[in-house]
């Protein structure tokens, strides 16, 4: 039986999915992050998967979502997304740490996977932390430089005359902090990690272009050796619990 946990880890709200008899046992340490507009609570689907397959899930909220919709945030709504991926990304020691602390995991036995928004911080993730053993983006992207830069453009862009005011400069300059943390410039930061990575071909939500565009470059290089990349034909932005069963199987197999 699977048993579900509601409560704070460093302010954070969190749900904790585990087996329940094994409740205080030592296990591996599961995140899955939510996407933009969502909370919490819909991570169950795939926390229930990972939890059924011996892990520890931990899905927070992330910043301005959920239970921390009326945190603080006065920069501009430009800004307010990558500031939520730059707290997801810097929280997750944190709340390992409360895990590690209570001799519930161990540091170098975590995993941590996520859709779009969260994906894009699985990605970011990656490249901060070598501690991290195996993760799974789904349909994210490796380039927040890039994704911004187009995002600013898209169709899903409906401001048109405020956008006029961003110039090329002032978007360097948002996201000069995160050049560091960019998956595509620093691929071999992978390091032989398994990694799942899965985006349906029709996505033009957060572009499946960008990710196969990143998936080739890692052909035959062999810190990529542990990719899996999964792309479906004929799925937009909509992850199937199929994947989300596949995923849960791939990060149990290593």
């Amino acid at each position: 039986m699977i048993i579900v946990n509601e409560f704070e880890i460093s302010n954070i709200p969190v749900i904790e999915m585990v087996e329940k008899d094994a409740t205080n046992k030592k296990l591996p340490l599961a995140f899955f992050l939510h996407g933009f507009t969502n909370q919490k609570e819909h991570g169950l689907m795939p926390g229930y998967e990972m939890a059924r397959q011996g892990m520890r899930v931990i899905i927070p909220d992330a910043f301005l979502h959920g239970e921390r919709k009326d945190e603080s945030f006065s920069e501009s709504k430009e800004r307010a997304f990558w500031e939520i991926e730059w707290k997801t990304v810097h929280e997750l020691p944190d709340i390992v740490d409360y895990y590690v602390s209570k001799g519930l995991a161990a540091k170098n036995d975590v995993s941590v996977t996520g859709l779009s928004m969260g994906g894009i911080a699985v990605c970011m993730a990656m490249v901060k932390y070598p501690w991290i053993r195996s993760a799974a983006c789904l349909m994210g992207n490796p380039n927040p430089l890039h994704f911004t830069n187009w995002l600013l453009t898209s169709k899903w862009q409906t401001d048109r005359e405020e956008l006029q005011v961003i110039s090329p400069e002032a978007i360097d300059e948002m996201m000069k902090d995160f050049i560091p943390l960019t998956l595509q410039a620093f691929p071999e930061k992978i390091a032989g990690r398994p990694f799942y990575i899965w985006h349906g071909k029709a996505d033009d939500t957060v572009p499946f272009s960008h990710m196969q565009h990143f998936a080739n470059e890692l052909v035959g290089k062999d810190y990529a050796r542990q990719v899996h990349v999964d792309f479906y034909e004929g799925y937009g932005h909509k992850v199937p619990l199929e994947v989300f069963k596949k995923m849960a199987l791939f990060l149990a197999s290593q």
